[in-house]
C-alpha cells in the first residue's frame, strides 16, 4: 500500500510565520485554490481509495476540496493533528525566539524530548499519530491521502529515517509519499510541490 502524506493549503498564520499548533486556523484564499490544484493533480496521476485528515479546520478543507474531486468520504481523526505548542501558538517564530529563548534554544536542539510550555514533545506526536499509520496497512491495499500538519508530516519522515531534528521544510499543500513493503513503511518523495504551489 501507499500513504500519501499532504500538509494542509496555506493559512494567514503560515503567511505570518505563527505557530499554529492546535488553535484552529481557517484556510485563506491561497490554501483553498492550492487544495482546488493539487486535488486536480492528484485526481489524474493517483487512484486514492481512502481520505483521513486531521480534525482542523485547515486540514478538514483541504481534505474536503479533494474529498469532492474524487467523491469520497472524509475521515477525521484528532490524532493527525499539529503538535502542540502551548503558549507559543500564535506567536511568530521571531516572537517566540525572544520571548523564550532559553526554551525555545533547547527544543530547537533537542525536540524530541523537551517540551515546549503547556505543548507536547515530538515523541508525545509520535505517540498518537504512528499507531494511525498502522491501522490503514490493516484496512488498506491500495492508496490512502492523509491530510495533516507540517510538523507532523516531518516527525514522522524524520522518524521513519532515524533523524532527530526537523532539517525540512514542507510547503503548504506539499506532497510526501510512503510505501508500505510489509514491514515498514519507505519514504519515496518528499515535499512535492506543483508550479507556483509553494507560496
Amino acid at each position: 500500500m501507499k500513504v500519501l502524506l499532504l500538509r494542509h493549503g496555506q493559512t494567514e498564520w503560515n503567511a505570518l510565520q505563527k505557530y499554529q499548533g492546535h488553535i484552529d486556523i481557517a484556510l485563506n484564499d491561497m490554501g483553498r485554490a492550492q487544495a482546488e490544484k493539487i486535488a486536480g493533480y492528484l485526481q489524474a496521476n493517483e487512484n486514492i481509495e481512502a481520505i483521513y485528515c486531521s480534525d482542523l479546520s485547515r486540514s478538514r478543507e483541504t481534505a474536503e476540496i479533494i474529498a469532492r474531486r474524487l467523491q469520497l468520504p472524509v475521515q477525521a481523526d484528532e490524532r493527525l493533528r499539529e503538535i502542540g505548542f502551548g503558549s507559543w501558538e500564535g506567536m511568530t517564530y521571531e516572537e517566540v525566539s525572544r520571548a523564550y529563548p532559553v526554551e525555545y534554544e533547547k527544543w530547537f536542539n533537542n525536540n524530541l524530548d523537551i517540551k515546549v510550555p503547556g505543548g507536547e514533545t515530538i515523541n508525545e506526536l509520535l505517540a498518537r499519530s504512528l499507531p494511525v499509520l498502522g491501522e490503514l496497512t490493516e484496512k488498506h491495499q491500495g492508496t490512502v491521502l492523509i491530510v495533516s500538519h507540517g510538523g507532523l508530516i516531518k516527525t514522522v519522515l524524520n522518524h521513519i529515517h532515524g533523524k532527530e531534528r526537523w532539517d525540512i521544510y514542507l510547503h503548504p499543500a506539499s506532497v510526501s509519499s510512503l510505501e508500505w513493503d510489509g514491514k515498514r513503511f519507505v519514504p519515496q518523495l518528499i515535499g512535492f510541490t506543483l508550479p507556483e504551489q509553494d507560496a
